[in-house]
């Protein structure tokens, strides 16, 4: 896997986080309402300023007296109406108007913008009173620019805040998450560690290990009670064989003596089970090659094979090693050479590819359907009821592969049959 596709995998929570988009929205709302709120405020703002310049130039001019040797005053504009032709053609259209705003560019007086009206002075006489508008509008232009900048930075701070908040929510409901694949895969000690109830995330993880506790509870209680039944009942199971061993030979002895023996065969089956499942550590690991495993099961089981009439061969592609029970995974592929011998076909092959190792025959096999149903215990097909068996064969193979945190894969053999796998996860 490239660099860039780790770093997106890394960086993906980002698309998942409903903190991080929950934040983003209220960004965007709070983006749009201060947009509007600025935009108001910067128009009704030069709306006020607008009438406040109307006041003082009616107020200006009712004050002044026209003197035609008066010169004007720098930044003020007054001037008779007779007087304006030394004036830029813009003031001459206010005339028309009475009031507006001039804007010539800064070629009068070196200033932009001149707000102008036409009003009367102390004695009636009509005159032209104006000022410019450049301070003022430099004055809302600042405040406009104070305003979005300070909205910029608010939205930067609220951004970050979201994703520093995101990404500590992100990592607490990874934990979560974690626990929750560690119990779906049957360890059932695995918890959160949480323990204080500061939020919601907090209260969800305390629960999460509560259920766990619970559950790894019951289920501790169930399979002791199945291992404590199957150990109780072989005591007088093998009473009961001893006593019809001493019957004379008959038909129904024989019968009640192969029964007996299929029960504790069950039994047997049951308790192996549940140490499988309840084993913890690596206590008993080893380095194993599943290629030497292989062959080494075919030296032992092939006889087997060849005794019921069927053909045995073995399969080797790059094998590897693995750090497991050596075994649990005799134990495992032996039940499924049996499970292969008693409903696959004439010819069974034992397999061993990469961290892969498993039989496959070219018998009937199994709807696909069904794959989940028959590695349950005591799950036994309706064509598989004619022939000998506990329902605990797969079960025990799922029980080592989870026992090595691996996985038993059924899936259909070509042309024909099972093909049963127990894989490894890689390192």
């Amino acid at each position: 896997m490239s660099s860039g596709n780790r770093l997106l995998r890394q960086i993906g929570w980002i698309n998942r986080s409903s903190t991080l988009r929950l934040t983003l929205l209220l960004s965007v709302i709070f983006a749009f309402g201060m947009v509007v709120a600025i935009l108001v405020a910067l128009t009704l703002g030069h709306d006020a300023l607008i009438r406040r310049v109307d006041s003082h130039l009616a107020n200006l001019a009712a004050a002044v007296e026209i003197d035609d040797d008066r010169e004007d005053i720098y930044s003020v504009l007054v001037r008779p109406l007779s007087q304006l032709a030394d004036l830029p053609p813009g003031f001459a259209e206010i005339l028309e108007t009475g009031i507006g705003t001039v804007d010539l560019g800064r070629e009068f007086r070196g200033e932009e913008s001149w707000r102008a009206m036409v009003a009367r002075d102390n004695e009636g006489t009509p005159v032209l009173v104006a000022v410019p508008l450049d301070d003022s509008e430099e004055a809302l232009e600042v405040l406009g620019n104070a305003l979005w900048t300070t909205t910029g930075f608010v939205l930067v701070i609220v951004v970050l805040i979201g994703l520093g908040t995101g990404l500590l929510a992100q990592r607490r409901l990874a934990r979560i998450n974690g626990v929750l694949q560690r119990l779906g895969s049957g360890d059932l000690k695995a918890r959160t560690g949480t323990g204080r109830s500061a939020d919601d995330l907090d209260e969800l993880a305390r629960q999460l290990d509560n259920t766990a506790a619970e559950l790894e509870r019951l289920v501790a209680q169930t399979r002791n009670l199945s291992a404590s039944l199957a150990h109780d009942l072989r005591t007088p199971l093998a009473r009961l064989r001893a006593r019809l061993e001493t019957l004379p030979e008959s038909e129904e002895r024989g019968a009640a003596l192969e029964e007996a023996s299929h029960m504790s065969g069950v039994f047997d089956a049951i308790m192996r089970v549940a140490r499988i499942e309840a084993a913890h550590g690596d206590e008993g690991f080893e380095n194993v090659d599943l290629g030497d495993l292989a062959s080494e099961l075919a030296e032992t089981f092939g006889p087997v094979v060849e005794d019921n009439n069927k053909s045995l061969s073995v399969k080797l592609v790059s094998a590897k090693s693995v750090f497991a029970d050596k075994a649990m995974l005799v134990q495992a592929m032996a039940n499924l050479i049996q499970n292969a011998i008693v409903h696959g076909g004439p010819d069974v092959e034992l397999f061993a590819d990469a961290r892969s190792i498993g039989v496959a025959d070219n018998g009937e096999g199994v709807d696909p359907a069904l794959y989940d149903e028959i590695i349950k215990p005591m799950v036994r097909l309706d064509s598989a009821r004619q022939t000998e068996g506990t329902g605990l064969g797969l079960a025990l193979v799922r029980a080592v592969a989870d026992r090595h945190n691996g996985l038993l894969e059924l899936t259909r053999n070509t042309p024909k049959g099972l093909r049963a796998t127990v894989k490894f996860t890689d390192l």
